[in-house]
């Protein structure tokens, strides 16, 4: 992250530490060139009690710009010295109840996956008022292995479900349907390929050179997924639905 761009984190935080009910402050960096159109700076505060409204919070991190909450996300986004940043307030309790929950082999969690257990256990700790954030971490490092075999098999009926949706929308040559079921079994595929190597899911903006990382991969499924997401290939429907059942396929025979 560039000079600006941590100060910008390192006066948030100074704010945001001074908020009785704020536990923990954490940031997730996002490289280093402000022109990059995926940079951004975005800090997750882990809330054990109220905080500000959001007309008190604008205030309180004042001179920015564009600034917009949200009530149902809990997130504000604005500019400060032209650097975007994202805040979101997040319960203690909630991830207290959903890691518990994990500790005992349940995945209580739905649509968004693992993603907020891998932005919990990677953030870089800014603040933190008591050893909550520590606790959570030591407990998500030793995740026993029913909660990695239930979650297995959740995410393996989705692949199957979503890959069933991409055979039926090329036989259709339902172009619409095909475009939004390809990127459902892209990320499902990748989910339970994260699973089987016991990861949390990274952001979809670094699917790509993560999923290069994993130890456990089918051969040839980087090429696959290459060709399968690519436009300029000029593939047919048919023929990428081909390229999802092999890799949907040599995914679900991995061993976890």
């Amino acid at each position: 992250m560039n000079t600006r761009s941590e100060g910008v984190v390192s006066r948030l935080a100074d704010v945001l530490k001074k908020w009785d009910g704020v536990d923990t402050v954490a940031v997730v960096r996002s490289g280093d060139d402000p022109y990059d159109p995926y940079f951004f700076v975005s800090l997750d505060v882990y809330c054990s009690g109220p905080i500000p409204e959001a007309e008190a919070r604008s205030g309180e991190f004042q001179p920015l710009q564009l600034f917009e909450s949200s009530r149902v996300t809990r997130k504000d986004r604005f500019l400060v010295d032209e650097v975007p940043v994202r805040i979101e307030y997040k319960q203690t309790g909630r991830f207290d109840e959903l890691i518990s929950a994990a500790a005992d082999g349940t995945p209580l969690f739905r649509d968004a996956g693992t993603y907020a257990f891998h932005r919990l256990q990677n953030a870089e700790v800014l603040f933190s008022r008591t050893d909550w954030v520590s606790r959570m971490r030591d407990a998500l490092a030793s995740l026993p292995d029913t909660f990695w075999s239930r979650l297995r098999r959740t995410q393996q009926a989705q692949a199957e479900h979503v890959y069933s949706d991409l055979s039926a929308a090329a036989a259709r040559e339902d172009s619409l349907f095909f475009a939004v079921s390809a990127g459902r079994v892209v990320t499902s595929i990748c989910a339970l390929l994260f699973t089987v190597n016991r990861r949390f899911e990274p952001s979809s903006r670094h699917l790509a050179e993560e999923v290069a990382r994993l130890k456990v991969v089918p051969d040839s499924f980087p090429a696959n997924l290459d060709n399968f997401v690519r436009q300029e290939n000029m593939l047919s429907m048919s023929q990428r639905r081909e390229l999802a059942e092999l890799m949907v396929r040599r995914v679900l025979s991995l061993s976890l």
